[in-house]
Formats: structure tokens, sequence, C-alpha cells
């Protein structure tokens, strides 16, 4: 099931779906209530990926003047490696700028190495390491960001 897929402004609807996702791709996941609050936030930028007609994928951020902070982007775990979260980060940066942001920051966990290879490629670049700064497990977060212009 790989290709392009259909992006979907994502709604409180999809919210048992991004669950599930949520899940099975995060050691701490979120809870209901920190979707809904984004769901819910008009500064947010809640992007879905569907592919036959599935949920397979989000990416979740929210723009603070011409700042993007991606606050997560998932995608199924049986779905991943097939280049589904390039089109999801791709799409959300082009979202992001469209609302005239001009620069993206995140935090991904230190071991997170397909995460880390993905934001490399992407031009993400390292500006801090919060030494301890997760929990279940405990990890380093590593701050990245970039311009953002056409990946």
């Amino acid at each position: 099931m790989s290709g392009v897929g259909r992006f979907v402004e994502l709604a409180p609807t999809h919210l048992m779906r991004l669950m599930v996702i949520e899940r099975r791709s995060f050691a701490s996941p979120w809870t209901e209530d920190d979707f809904r609050h984004l769901l819910g936030d008009s500064g947010a930028l809640c992007l879905g990926l569907w592919a036959a007609e599935e949920l397979i994928g989000y990416a979740l951020g929210y723009c603070e003047g011409r700042d993007f902070h991606l606050a997560s982007i998932a995608v199924d775990p049986k779905l991943r490696r097939l280049g589904w979260a390039w089109q999801l980060l791709e799409q959300v940066l082009c979202l992001a700028r469209a609302r005239g942001c001009s620069r993206c920051a995140l935090e991904v966990r230190s071991t997170n190495r397909a995460a880390l290879q993905l934001y490399a490629k992407a031009g993400f670049r390292s500006m801090e390491r919060r030494k301890a700064h997760y929990s279940r497990p405990r990890d380093d977060g590593i701050i990245m960001e970039r311009a953002i212009e056409i990946l």
C-alpha cells in the first residue's frame, strides 16, 4: 500500500483511529484529551493521511506567529518505511508556510533513529539536547529546526 495518499483535515470524529495509531507508535502516547485540545485549536494544523480509505498517519502542530511547532507525526507501524511520513511532513510544512510560517521546530527522542533520519533528510538541524527530558522510557530530547521552504 505505497503511493500517494489523500490528505484530510482531522476532526474529533477521527479520534478513535488517531488513538490506535498513537498507542501503536509511542511508549508514552498522548491522551484523548491531548488530541481533543489540539483538534479544537484554531491555530493548529491537524493533518490526516488516508490510503485505501483508511487513516494511516497524521501530523499535528501549531502556528505561533511565523513559527510552526511540529508536535507529533506518526504512521501506523505496519505501514512504515514506505514514504508516508515524508509525504505527511512535506504537506504539513506546505500548509504551515501557507499560513505565513517561515520556521519549523520540533522535539524528538534521541533514540528515535528513523525520525532523526527523516528530519535530517528534510533539512532539519539539531539545535539543543535536553538531558533526560522524556520518561517512560527515560531519554534525551533533541530540538531540531529548519526554515520552511518547499522540500
